[in-house]
């Protein structure tokens, strides 16, 4: 099952870093449902992050933030102090957002940890408790199954957000239930999900971690660099440059993939690793076949558009040969 969200978010911002270029803050006081899966899955796709509390993040300015993580995470399931901490803290992590910076709230409570969101979130979106054991990506016309797929659905969404799942508790989708969305705040953007994506990359299956995966490329994309005299907006980057860079990467690490595969295959890698591989090679596939679309990539390098599937392609193709490695080093 492959995962592609770019028909609904649209491409994001580009940018020119790698993912162990950039820095994530992950926001809980204890693991939801008991699983680190959201520090499990930075981990897997090499992205460097940091852990803090409710607590701490009272001691760190708005400026600190931008000037140190291009996203912050806050976790799902936790207990009620913590929610009671973050809640004054909003117009803080607001304004983080608006200065180019990417929140993403993970918003299904009512779990374990007992707590609940006592504000509302950015742009006073709420959150309704809805419990559904299915949820459907509409992206891709496939569905999310776990225990609970979800804990919730969202009301008061702006204009501009753009719906990514809506509950499907009988296996059709229910529209007016989203529980997954991204907009605007500012310059930046705002990822909420009422999804148990902590639980049920934990114990429900290689394509909840897929979409994982994929929300987070996608989220990390919209960061922007803070324009200043030193660090120009990223409209100005050189797209042939990393054009070729990208290219090169994928075909590198796309050659790697073919040969680990194999050597994996014959070697008796378990199925659910070599799945989770392929799923990262195909969707790669499917990237560098949208940047090839308007003919060779090499003779098309300045084009914008092709640079945001390439980079995308290279991204893919490195997690497709970074699982297979670490599947492979166990042996």
């Amino acid at each position: 099952m492959i995962f592609s969200l770019v028909a609904v978010l649209g491409p994001p911002s580009a940018s020119a870093k790698p993912l162990t270029d950039y820095n994530v803050l992950v926001l809980k006081n204890s693991d939801a449902w008991g699983s680190p899966s959201v520090e499990n899955t930075l981990t897997n796709m090499g992205v460097p992050y940091d852990v803090m509390t409710s607590a701490e993040l009272q001691n760190r300015t708005t400026q600190g933030l931008i000037d140190t993580y291009d996203m912050i995470i806050i976790v799902s399931d936790q207990s009620q102090d913590f929610y009671d901490e973050i809640g004054p803290q909003m117009g803080k992590l607001e304004d983080y957002v608006r200065a180019g910076r990417v929140l993403e709230i993970h918003a299904a409570n009512w779990g374990w940890g007992g707590g609940v969101w006592t504000t509302p979130l950015p742009r006073d979106v709420t959150l309704t408790k809805s419990y559904s054991r299915r949820d459907y990506v509409i992206a891709n016309n496939t569905t999310l199954a776990s225990s609970y797929a979800s804990h919730a659905y969202l009301n008061n969404l702006p204009a501009d957000a753009e719906i990514i799942t809506v509950q499907a508790p009988s296996g059709t989708p229910e529209y007016g239930r989203p529980s997954t969305a991204v907009y605007t705040l500012g310059n930046g953007r705002v990822f909420v999900t009422g999804l148990t994506i902590e639980y049920s990359v934990a114990r429900k299956g290689p394509e909840w971690e897929a979409f994982y995966r994929e929300i987070i490329l996608n989220n990390l994309g919209y960061s922007q660099v803070v324009p200043t005299p030193e660090t120009p907006a990223q409209k100005g980057i050189n797209v042939m440059l990393f054009n070729f860079y990208y290219y090169i990467q994928y075909h590198r690490n796309l050659d790697r993939y073919n040969t680990l595969y194999g050597e994996a295959l014959d070697g008796g890698l378990d199925n659910e690793t070599l799945g989770l591989a392929a799923i990262q090679n195909d969707t790669a596939a499917d990237y560098y076949a949208n940047a090839s679309q308007y003919g060779p990539v090499v003779a098309n390098f300045p084009r914008i558009y092709i640079f945001i599937d390439l980079r995308k392609a290279a991204l893919h193709q490195k997690q497709a040969v970074g699982i297979l490695e670490e599947g492979m080093a166990d042996w």
